[in-house]
């Protein structure tokens, strides 16, 4: 059954469900649903878990997810067992394990499936149907400008931060469709201003007492092919305790966008559909189109790689020091030659 974010809840009052797949680009809806399911579980006496990352579907031992699923605990406990899928396809061999898994659910263990966004039409294949017949499928995207101010408005609410719509609006110029920077926004206001009627003043003085600079000051310097500002303002993050994780996953996101754009555009698609399409909203889009100008598709297509790179290190799958290495980039991502601290070449 596909149910949408805003209806898990209700799915979830009913019943738990033996399998879950989200997949989607919106990573903020993408974890906080990944944890209602998870907290659900854990309430229904699902307490254990285990989780299973499949960088390289043809690699994966699938064997090791079946016998995860055949595996009856000594005690009776039941588990949740976590299988990531960062580009969304299993494979081959994954295809035949999940629908082998989809067939005979084991009673004592719910299987909780995220992944990044699959390529063509997936859901039209055997494996994602023999999920969406025995569980609940999510497809998540990010939201159009209308979903975006319906959102803040219902998250400042949950806050009880009392918004004004010149606040709103504010707030909507600022993250850009980001949800992520938006719940940040919004979790400051209601630290800062309990109780309190809040206004644009308000919304900027947040934004200036809690840290110089943003995340999306580092895209855009970075995009400005301005290095030394670029660096800065990584210094200014790291200084106001941003996570590097974030930071990585923002900086690799436009990296992506940018990269979807030439793609639909060799298809024969106009570039200002290409970038909507690609969630680059209409104000970052002159911006965008000059830095594509600038720089040769080898250029993006080697960021490409380097941003998946970053993102494994993110998520603890390869060495290095992240800091390091996001300066690396940043400076690159500006135009600038800086080998990446590690084996592979980044030039």
């Amino acid at each position: 059954m596909n149910v949408f974010p805003d209806t898990l809840p209700k799915a979830l009052a009913k019943k738990i469900a033996p399998v879950y797949l989200i997949t989607g680009d919106e990573p903020l809806q993408m974890m906080e649903s990944a944890d209602m399911i998870r907290a659900a579980c854990r309430e229904a006496g699902f307490n254990n878990s285990e989780r299973y990352q499949v960088d390289n579907a043809r690699s994966f031992d699938w064997q090791a997810l079946q016998m995860s699923g055949n595996t009856l605990s000594l005690f009776g406990d039941r588990k949740i067992v976590n299988l990531h899928l960062p580009n969304g396809k299993p494979g081959t061999e994954g295809a035949a394990a999940l629908r082998q898994w989809c067939d005979s659910p084991p009673d004592d263990t719910v299987l909780l499936i995220t992944g990044g966004k699959p390529e063509g039409r997936f859901q039209n294949s055997a494996w994602f149907k023999s999920i969406d017949k025995v569980g609940i499928t999510m497809q998540v995207w990010p939201l159009s400008a209308s979903k975006t101010e319906q959102w803040i408005r219902r998250r400042l609410s949950d806050n009880k931060v009392a918004a004004n719509d010149a606040a709103v609006t504010l707030l909507l110029e600022r993250v850009e469709g980001n949800l992520l920077a938006a719940r940040q926004e919004i979790e400051k206001l209601a630290i800062l201003y309990t109780g309190e009627a809040v206004g644009p003043h308000e919304v900027l003085a947040s934004v200036t007492d809690s840290s110089r600079y943003t995340i999306l000051d580092l895209v855009e310097a970075a995009l400005d092919s301005d290095a030394p500002r670029a660096v800065k303002v990584l210094d200014s993050l790291k200084s106001a305790g941003d996570t590097p994780v974030l930071i990585c996953w923002h900086l690799c996101s436009e990296v992506r966008k940018i990269h979807a754009v030439f793609d639909r555009v060799d298809t024969g698609e106009n570039m200002t559909s290409a970038m909507m399409r690609s969630g680059i909203w209409k104000n970052r889009q002159k911006q965008v189109g000059q830095v594509m100008r600038e720089r040769s598709r080898v250029f993006w297509l080697r960021a490409l790689s380097d941003s998946s790179v970053l993102d494994r290190m993110s998520k603890g799958m390869a060495d290095g020091d992240l800091w390091t290495e996001l300066g690396a980039f940043v400076t690159r991502l500006s135009g600038r030659k800086w080998p990446l601290q590690r084996a592979a070449d980044i030039a």
